[in-house]
């Protein structure tokens, strides 16, 4: 019995001991979920172009340069920098700073990681980066970035998808750049990844020694829920904190909900279809144009997404500097021209079949804007058959295949760049959507060469101009619509989203 007494004296005596040590009162992990529709590609930050990616990567790496919320620049991995010449640029860096895994930041690694994406062609960034010829390391904390010609915007440039800088010490270690995936990353951003569970999770952890501060969440969550249905249903039963692409049609229902809220989201992207310019039937630009005649771009922003939208004829929105405005919020529709122009071509109703392609999940309502398309197209007697596929799969069949792309294939672009010298880079002749188009056109080239080195404000727009005329001339790609998004939000959590659409979480809070 004394022995027994003892032992419960003992247990009540470490029980006393341990809240001192503040062990019984240890405060609950402070978690926060974001559920998005789409898996991550992998960590190589330069051979991706998707937003929804570097909406992860930005919690992990930094760039030198950081966008705020309104798109103004500020400093990040850089403190200060000004311009030399036309031709380049000097960046003080922060010192002080430190990687995931405890070693420092230092130039070699800004050279590391600029040099690369700036000369490897095969990578999907090098088209943005192409324009670096050199970082100069002139001291540990000090560089210059030397331009093959004048680069008016190489601060966005810096600020954006494949511009984030990795540790070359690592890359070394783990054997290179081709084994980047196949590692959790290192980083300097305020999260470091600690899991990857393919199509399902990415678990991360606050980095403690961030330049910035730690952050205020212990652990960062991002799920891939490709239903937006079942995105909408964790949001409400609080598996999720946050969840991207809310559908219109369940808008109401988590207006209604009194645990959660719907954040609008504005957005610079355009949805479009890419043509195949060689294309049976497409290879026609008499078909190409009544093609974008029959769609009615206005309905589909009614009919599917409740009013929130603008049509374009170009990839124009508000915010977007040296892009002509004239094709924002404005269409083309003319079925009855459409039917006309099929004529003109040698095609009566039921002649022409089109193929359309696109993504399941990727964007709000992707496959509906397909079905709903080929209504129209059917309207004015084309014929259509449909192959709507899963995100990484339409991916890989569309970017990494030639001619994938029959007639014509759902994609939606935003603007990272926030400036119109991003808008149709990728439609010159040797980059990659021009080979999907199979379209190449010399004097577009040379007047877009022109506008990416121009430094005058107003000449720049002019030219711009003439590059948003040719692509709508040409009906390169068919324009539809800008998208605006929404997000479902709990209250618990204060947090807007970025018209950039990056989920930079450092600034999230909980609401106490």
């Amino acid at each position: 019995m004394r022995r027994h007494l003892r032992y419960l004296g003992a247990l009540a005596l470490a029980a006393v001991a341990a809240g001192a040590l503040g062990v019984a009162t240890a405060q609950p992990v402070r978690e926060l979920v974001i559920a998005q529709g789409i898996d991550h590609e992998g960590w190589d930050i330069h051979d991706h172009n998707t937003t929804a990616v570097e909406a992860i990567h930005v919690n992990v790496f930094d760039y030198l340069v950081f966008k705020d919320a309104d798109g103004v620049i500020g400093p990040a991995l850089a403190t200060s920098w000004e311009r030399i010449d036309d031709l380049s640029m000097r960046f003080l860096l922060r010192e002080g700073v430190l990687w995931h895994d405890g070693e420092s930041f230092t130039a070699e690694d800004v050279k590391f990681t600029l040099e690369r994406v700036a000369t490897d062609a095969s990578l999907q960034e090098h088209n943005q980066y192409r324009q670096i010829r050199e970082v100069e390391i002139v001291g540990p904390h000090e560089i210059i970035i030397h331009t093959h010609e004048p680069e008016p915007v190489l601060l966005s440039r810096l600020s954006r998808i494949g511009s984030s800088i990795l540790a070359k010490h690592h890359i070394e270690a783990i054997g290179g750049w081709e084994s980047i995936s196949d590692h959790n990353p290192i980083g300097t951003g305020p999260f470091k990844v600690v899991e990857w569970r393919r199509d399902d999770r990415i678990i991360m952890e606050a980095f403690d020694d961030h330049w910035r501060g730690r952050p205020e969440w212990d652990r960062l969550v991002h799920r891939t829920i490709p239903e937006a249905s079942t995105r909408v249903a964790e949001l409400l039963t609080g598996g999720v904190h946050i969840a991207t692409n809310i559908p219109p049609a369940d808008k109401a229902r988590v207006e209604g909900a009194a645990n959660v809220r719907i954040e609008p989201w504005p957005t610079p992207r355009v949805m479009m279809f890419i043509m195949n310019t060689e294309g049976e039937g497409t290879s026609d630009l008499r078909v190409r144009t009544a093609i974008e005649y029959a769609i009615d771009s206005q309905l589909l922003i009614d009919a599917l997404f409740d009013g929130l939208g603008a049509p374009v004829r170009g990839r124009a929105s508000p915010g977007i500097t040296a892009a002509p405005m004239e094709f924002y919020d404005t269409q083309l529709y003319d079925p009855e021209r459409a039917v006309e122009l099929l004529a003109e071509a040698g095609y009566g109703p039921g002649d022409l079949t089109i193929h359309i392609q696109g993504p399941a999940g990727r964007y709000p309502l992707d496959s509906e804007i397909i079905e709903l398309t080929a209504v129209m197209l059917e309207a004015v007697g084309i014929n259509t058959t449909l192959e709507i596929l899963e995100w990484s799969a339409y991916q890989s069949r569309i970017w990494r295949q030639p001619n994938a792309v029959q007639h014509m294939a759902l994609i939606g672009l935003g603007n990272s760049l926030g400036d119109a010298a991003l808008t149709y880079t990728s439609i010159r002749c040797e980059d990659t959507y021009a080979m999907m188009s199979n379209w190449c056109n010399p004097e577009f080239d040379a007047i877009y060469a022109q506008a990416l080195v121009e430094l005058d404000g107003d000449r720049r727009a002019e030219l711009f101009r003439e590059v948003f005329t040719i692509v709508a001339e040409e009906r390169v790609w068919v324009h539809l619509f800008q998208l605006e998004n929404m997000a479902g939000v709990v209250n618990t959590i204060d947090w807007k989203p970025r018209p950039d659409e990056y989920l930079w979480m450092f600034d999230a809070k909980p609401v106490n």
